[in-house]
């Protein structure tokens, strides 16, 4: 699991266009990272969620 925790991080460092928090939820899911993993990553504890973005318009 070291490898793809090494990969992925080093990946999601280069910006959103490539990994997103919802891509290392995924991750997760398929058991390639853990939860711990997940956090020291994204910053973020698992379970994520994204921020909430309302448009109200102008």
């Amino acid at each position: 699991m070291d490898y793809w925790f090494r990969n992925i991080k080093t990946i999601y460092g280069w910006g959103r266009q490539y990994y997103t928090n919802a891509d290392v939820v995924r991750f997760v899911v398929l058991n390639r990272v853990t939860e711990e993993q997940y956090k020291e990553i994204t910053g973020l504890t698992y379970p994520a969620t994204e921020p909430v973005v309302i448009d109200l318009g102008s």
